[in-house]
């Protein structure tokens, strides 16, 4: 799979998506610190970052990751402030599809912040990439996740029974897709 990743993608006047880089390591660690409740269980890595020393080598990890063209992970720039995170991975070249994932500090939820950023990377993987599939995963319990899913219309595959062990929960996983 061949094409130029953008380092900026603009959602709207509020938010752009820009590659991750290191000018926000200290903010991305506060956010996650102050939001670790907001974010867990959903997402277990938010148990990693115990100290900020650990945020320069996982950035370190999404550029090199972004560069052979793996993952591509955008900061999340709300007015300004760093917000999250969004990404799109699990790319198969053969069929054309990838995933989306995604996450907010937990004082930018109930914004549409997400519902927006999912949709303009959705329109960035058919149109600029050249994706026909693009999928969204979440677990059947974090309804804010797959709510984003249903608000863009995304089709409701189903759900993998225990698919996924949480912070010592299994959880099933819903999936959600689009199409080109």
């Amino acid at each position: 799979m061949s094409f130029q990743a953008a380092k900026e993608i603009i959602v709207d006047n509020e938010i752009m998506l820009r590659r991750f880089s290191h000018d926000l390591d200290q903010q991305r660690y506060d956010t996650i610190v102050a939001s670790r409740e907001h974010l867990l269980p959903w997402l277990p890595w938010a148990h990693f970052y115990q100290s900020f020393d650990e945020m320069p080598k996982f950035i370190d990890g999404q550029i090199e990751a972004f560069d052979k063209g793996a993952v591509l992970g955008y900061d999340i720039i709300y007015k300004g402030q760093f917000a999250g995170a969004i990404d799109l991975h699990n790319f198969s070249a053969e069929n054309r599809n990838c995933e989306i994932g995604y996450w907010l500090g937990k004082d930018f939820t109930g914004k549409g912040i997400m519902t927006r950023c999912a949709d303009r990377i959705t329109k960035y993987a058919f149109d600029e990439i050249d994706m026909h599939r693009v999928v969204i995963r979440a677990a059947d319990k974090n309804t804010a996740s797959w709510s984003v899913a249903e608000r863009l219309d995304y089709v409701y595959e189903g759900t993998l029974r225990e698919a996924e062990l949480l912070d010592g929960v299994f959880y099933g996983t819903k999936i959600y897709s689009k199409l080109r």
